[in-house]
Formats: C-alpha cells, sequence, structure tokens
C-alpha cells in the first residue's frame, strides 16, 4: 500500500508502506526495538525540530540500556531527520525513529543485525490525525503499577517496556476516564503512560522525582521555564491520598507539552487554572520561535 509519506530505512528512502520486518522478527515478537518521538513545530523562522540534541542523546541512551548496537552514528542519523522531513515538506508534524533486530529469531536473545528507521510526518497529511491538548480531561489512577526499576530499563525507550502503561489506560478507559495515572510500586504517584504529572498549589509546583519514571524532555523544559519565571518546583513523593492539597495539575509530554487536567479519580482542579494557562502560553511562545531565550531548543529544518 502507498502512503505518500517518505521514510528513511537503513540508508535508503522507501515509502512509509514499504516499511515492514518480519512477523517473526525479534522486534516485532519481543517488543525489544528502542524508538524516539519528537516535535517538528512551525516558527516564525521556519519548520524546526524541537530538542533534536536531547531526543538524539535519549536515543542513543536507550540503545545501550538494552544492549543494542546501532550500526549509524548520531550525525548519519540526524542527517536522514532532516532528509527525511525534507522529502515529507514537513511543516508541523512529528518524527519518530527507531532502532530494531530485523532477522526472524525465535530464541529470546536477538542477533547482533540492527536496522534503524527515520519517520517525519506533517498533520496535515491525510489520515493523521493530531492528538492535541484538550480542554480538560479525566485521568484514573490504575491497579496496575509502573515498571520497577529493578525489573526493566525504565529510563530507556524500548518498545516491551509501554505494554504496562497500554494496558493502564485500557482498564481506567473501562471505567470511563480519559487518559490514566500510574502509581509506583510503593504506592507513590508516578506517571501517565507516555507522559509526566506536575501538581500545583498557589504558585509551587510538584512533580514525581525520576527514580522509576522517564525523565521527560519536555518535563526538563517546563521545569526550566518555571525557574525563569520564578516560580518553585520540586521533585517530591506525593500519594493518591496528597491530592487535595492541589489546585491544578497537568500532563506533560512530547507532542502535547501541557495537558491540564480536570479531576483525578473524584478530585476536581481548576481547568486550566492560571500557572498552567501561564506555563501553556509560555512553550507556545517557545515552540512558535518567539521566545529568543530558548531559541537553542529549535533547530531549523530549512
Amino acid at each position: 500500500m502507498t502512503t505518500g509519506i517518505t521514510a528513511w530505512i537503513d540508508g535508503k528512502f522507501v515509502d512509509c508502506g514499504e516499511a515492514t520486518v518480519p512477523l517473526l522478527s525479534h522486534s516485532f515478537s519481543r517488543g525489544s526495538a528502542i524508538f524516539e518521538v519528537m516535535s517538528i513545530t512551525s516558527t516564525i523562522k521556519g519548520p524546526a525540530f524541537f530538542c533534536l540534541e536531547e531526543h538524539m542523546e535519549r536515543f542513543f541512551f536507550s540503545a545501550e540500556q538494552s544492549y543494542m548496537k546501532i550500526p549509524y552514528t548520531k550525525e548519519e542519523i540526524r542527517e536522514a531527520l532532516f532528509a527525511t522531513a525534507r522529502r515529507n515538506s514537513v511543516e508541523n508534524g512529528f518524527a519518530k525513529l527507531y532502532a530494531y533486530y530485523p532477522d526472524i529469531d525465535l530464541g529470546t536473545t536477538p542477533s547482533d543485525n540492527v536496522s534503524a528507521a527515520v519517520f517525519c510526518v506533517g498533520y496535515s497529511h491525510p489520515g493523521i490525525r493530531r492528538q492535541g491538548p484538550r480542554q480538560g480531561i479525566s485521568v484514573g489512577i490504575s491497579g496496575y503499577r509502573k515498571l520497577h526499576p529493578e525489573t526493566t530499563a525504565v529510563h530507556a525507550k524500548i518498545a516491551g517496556n509501554y505494554v504496562n502503561g497500554y494496558l493502564a489506560r485500557m482498564e481506567v478507559k473501562k471505567r470511563g476516564f480519559d487518559d490514566v495515572l500510574m502509581l509506583d510500586t510503593n504506592g507513590y504517584i508516578a506517571e501517565g503512560p507516555t507522559a509526566n504529572i506536575l501538581l500545583i498549589n498557589g504558585t509551587s509546583v510538584q512533580t514525581p522525582g525520576i527514580e522509576n519514571v522517564l525523565p521527560g524532555i519536555t518535563r526538563r523544559v517546563i521545569m526550566k521555564i518555571l525557574d525563569d519565571m520564578g516560580y518553585p518546583e520540586k521533585e517530591t513523593q506525593i500519594r493518591p491520598e496528597d491530592l487535595g492539597r492541589y489546585e491544578e495539575a497537568f500532563f506533560s509530554g512530547t507532542l502535547n507539552p501541557v495537558q491540564p487536567i480536570l479531576r483525578i479519580e473524584d478530585k476536581i482542579f481548576a481547568c486550566p487554572g492560571p500557572m498552567t494557562s501561564a506555563i501553556m502560553s509560555r512553550m507556545n511562545e517557545i515552540l512558535s520561535g518567539r521566545a529568543p531565550q530558548y531559541e537553542n531548543l529549535l533547530t531549523l529544518i530549512s
């Protein structure tokens, strides 16, 4: 099937519909692929990758954590991203890159053969649905716990790790919630399936520590924004019963930097409250290239 989207696969450009692997490949059947996702944002100077270098660092970190050797340098992957974005004329969209084991492997240990794939897709492409922020979402707390750091490489973006969040989201959706919040194995609030959570009391912002959550790149940017705005932010342990002391809450992720939360279980929040609105406004300025002090976060494509 021809999609009209060009992908980069091991140094060659192919239609996205031809980007396939055998169903018996290790990465398909065992979830051993690593991946990275980043925004391509429309700025006043043209389309740009957001936090390109940070995403590149994490991509290779994930490979290291999963004992995978990517057969390309960071520079080669970086050039593939630029070339693919230009071929697809992406003005506003996303990039997704993978490293995976393409060979048929029936055992638990893969071969040494590793492939890489790069996709850059615009939201204007037919069939691509953007998952932008909604006015406010309802969030349920899952009975599934976040993976413990002694059970897997929780700080790496390994495909198999995300089954945990998928199950949690499906569970709470059956209870009528829009999204899910997961606890760690000690009962403390951890994160959403693909996003970090930040909670606000007045002008003080708190978020779980990174011991067993993915230290999100967007989360790091938001915490820098808060510092620059003069608002105190702190990593701390938060239990579900502590939610009553917070006035606002939002998720932060790559493709949806600030998603206001209306309620978590029965706890209602201001949505979006004044602090959440201020952070959203600042992020929009940064992503559009209208905040000169954050220009280093944007890498122009053309």
